[in-house]
């Protein structure tokens, strides 16, 4: 959670987690704003086989690197289930368990190796262990043993959903070449992963656009693990994610064999979670699977983990499975810090109280063991810290919350305190009433409100009690349960106290974000007891309430959830400016390298293209300012921005976000900022008549995208010609 930067109010505008819903999403509102693209393979009858097959040829033939992404993801999934599924014979598992923590373990070998400079040496170790333990399988049991032991694995619910689910995503995001559509995917989290991909390195240890302390690396690691090598894609990005979350939808139904029903319906509800517990409006695109935020991979992790914990129970191994997704988990967001340690909790209250010896002789073990897991917590966070605080040490690096720069033990001092009624503000007090209204008449999920959705998942929980058996059992559903509820009460003031600490007054009122940063909570708390409905050794009672949940799901998404697009369906009006952008930036791209500093400048712009810039632009974008520099000398009236609007004077009401600059104060701040290159992305009138001379050809407010290379403030002509790109959408 961090500040926006100062001087440019950025989402006020345009919602919460999209960019310019007036630009980018079309008018959603009209009839026809989503356009289906048209990439349907259908196997016809007889005369029509041939074509098919020969345009479905044609296609993947055409797909360049587009394919290789796709052939080297279905081959590492190969490789990956393969090793599930020999591992599974070897240590006698539900192969449906061990996609989650192998996944979890390349990803953590990623990470160390990331930490200490060779991100691409990790890649090639995880791809040489996989290939190890195939080895290993087929000179211990022979292939034919191998061959066996994929028969036995197929026939698991879990495992076959798990791979023919993640190989399907692959195929057809390849097809429709999703692309990013959410506000922070361009400011955090869709440019990390691609910095990691392109510079093959951490950016925190090369930060050309990205803040060091801005976001975690797992989904950036997950990421690299799909696409160590090739060029970047944003579909394989996308498709990564959701290919993790699979995996932690596997664990939760990894059920026997004769129970194949319950776990195709666990994993069927499970995935219809993310819509479940939802705000998304009536007839809006629902981003739940296309998305890189970690708001995905955070729900799925904290229940999937948890649910392979309920798995393997209290097997020696049973620690190791669940300390890699614990790591992962922690490692995704800065939030994921309590996530980890409330699932280390949720653990050890488990071990203490189910356990079958008396909880007073249980109470040591457990302790020792949630506390191990909770080191690996601590590690995992602290880790992240240390390496962003030694390869850029900066300010920005600095664990701090708010404008204030209060440190985290601080935040949450003076939070209790005020909750006490110590010191309370009125800005606390006026959060704290509509934090507690927000719970009651605030959507959190396709019923309605938190209450609600803690009602709706409470009866799922009190089905899993009764189709427990008594003893452990009973005891275990309750522990989880109760054990969710005073976890999420605890987080609930924490967002309280993060409202007040973290945000502007007018955001903090408005509760900014308040479906996205609780929803995943509800997801993994609903995950997790659907799970244990589903493993209640009352078999019958369990699997008839299982459907009866999973279709309850199902109905109420029908009802009231259906979105108009999603994953499942191309959207290309989403994509028109981003495309726009793509095309000018390709251009430059040709000229500019990654060392190169460019101001870009795009007159009437709201943030959105400038952010498509900084996000599409191999080099570094120089951030802009805010206020009034019409004179040389005078900065005290200027703050840093990000985007900026050139006026002639603070009176102009031509644009909403501006800045006061003239042709001689443009020239001593490209010189101030160290900067190479000018981009005009689309000048004005304003531009064409005052910055004209300084420009190699002069400007003209139709003029096309053009890059200018800044010779020095004492050249003639500051700034020569170096590219042009055309393009009609503006």
């Amino acid at each position: 959670m961090v500040d926006r930067v100062a001087g440019a109010p950025l989402k006020t505008a345009v919602g919460a987690d999209s960019i310019s819903a007036r630009d980018v999403y079309g008018g959603a509102g009209f009839a026809g704003a989503y356009r289906m693209r048209p990439y349907v393979f259908v196997c016809a009858p007889k005369a029509q086989t041939l074509p098919s097959l020969l345009f479905i040829i044609f296609y993947l033939k055409k797909g360049g690197p587009f394919m290789l992404h796709l052939l080297y993801a279905l081959a590492l999934l190969l490789l990956l289930c393969g090793a599930c599924a020999i591992l599974a014979e070897r240590f006698t598992l539900s192969p449906a368990l061990l996609p989650l923590p192998v996944l979890s373990g390349a990803v953590v070998v990623l990470y160390l190796c990331g930490v200490t400079g060779f991100l691409r040496v990790g890649a090639v170790a995880v791809l040489l262990a996989l290939a190890a333990v195939w080895v290993v399988g087929l000179v211990q049991y022979r292939p034919a043993g191998v061959a066996a032991a994929w028969k036995r694995v197929a026939s698991v619910p879990g495992f076959t959903l798990f791979l023919g689910g993640a190989a399907f995503i692959w195929l057809l995001f390849c097809v429709q070449q999703p692309m990013f559509t959410q506000w922070d995917e361009f400011t955090a989290w869709g440019l990390a992963p691609k910095m990691v991909v392109e510079r093959g390195a951490f950016y925190v240890a090369d930060p050309v656009n990205l803040k060091a302390s801005f976001t975690y690396p797992a989904t950036s690691l997950i990421t690299f693990l799909f696409q160590p090598f090739g060029p970047w894609a944003e579909w394989a990005c996308l498709a990564a994610i959701d290919t993790l979350a699979l995996a932690c939808l596997a664990a939760a139904s990894a059920l026997p064999r004769e129970r194949w029903a319950g776990g195709v319906l666990v994993f069927a509800a499970g995935f219809l979670l993310p819509f479940f517990f939802s705000a998304t409006p009536t007839g809006s695109y629902a981003a739940q699977y296309v998305n890189a935020m970690a708001d995905l991979p955070l729900a799925m992790l904290f229940g999937g983990t948890l649910c392979l914990y309920f798995a393997v129970g209290r097997r020696k191994i049973a620690y190791w499975l669940v300390a890699l997704p614990l790591a992962v988990l922690t490692l995704t967001k800065d939030i994921c810090f309590a996530y980890g340690l409330i699932t280390a909790f949720l653990i050890g209250l488990d071990l203490w109280l189910a356990a079958d010896e008396p909880c007073r002789k249980a109470f040591p073990k457990a302790l020792l063991r949630a506390g191990a897991l909770a080191v690996i917590v601590l590690a995992a966070f602290s880790s992240w810290g240390c390496y962003t605080a030694a390869v850029t040490p900066t300010a920005d690096t600095a664990a701090s919350v708010g404008s204030e720069g209060l440190s985290y033990g601080a935040v949450l001092v003076g939070g209790v305190k005020q909750l006490l009624g110590m010191g309370r503000t009125e800005k606390f007090a006026q959060i704290m009433a509509a934090m507690g209204s927000a719970f009651f008449t605030r959507r959190i999920c396709l019923l309605g409100g938190g209450i609600m959705a803690v009602a709706a998942i409470t009866m799922v929980a009190a089905a899993a009690w009764l189709a427990a058996d008594r003893g452990a059992p009973h005891r275990r559903v309750l522990a989880a349960h109760l054990g969710f509820a005073f976890c999420f009460a605890a987080l609930y003031l924490f967002h309280l106290i993060l409202y007040n600490y973290n945000f502007s007054d007018l955001e903090g009122l408005a509760l900014k974000d308040y479906d996205r940063y609780l929803a995943p909570y509800y997801q993994a708390w609903m995950l997790a007891m659907l799970c244990l409905l589903a493993r209640g050794a009352r078999e019958r009672l369990a699997q008839l309430a299982t459907g009866g949940a999973a279709a309850v799901i199902f109905a109420v998404f029908c009802w009231r959830g259906v979105p108009a697009a999603g994953f499942w369906s191309g959207a290309d009006s989403l994509y028109t400016l981003r495309a726009d952008v793509q095309n000018r930036a390709d251009t430059m791209n040709t000229v500019l390298g990654w060392p190169d500093r460019v101001l870009v400048i795009s007159q009437g712009d709201d943030a959105t293209r400038w952010y498509y810039y900084r996000y599409e632009l191999t080099a570094q974008v120089v951030n802009g300012f805010g206020g009034f520099y019409g004179r040389l000398g005078e900065t005290q009236d200027r703050w840093d921005s990000d985007f900026m609007n050139l006026v002639e004077s603070e009176n102009w009401t031509l644009y909403d976000y501006k800045a006061v600059c003239v042709p001689d104060t443009l020239v001593a701040y490209m010189a101030e900022k160290d900067c190479d290159y000018i981009l005009i992305d689309r000048a004005d009138d304003y531009l064409q008549r005052e910055f004209s001379p300084l420009f190699e050809g002069g400007l003209t407010n139709d003029m096309p995208a053009t890059l200018y290379h800044f010779e020095g403030a004492d050249a003639a002509v500051p700034f020569t010609l170096a590219a042009v790109a055309e393009s009609g959408v503006e």
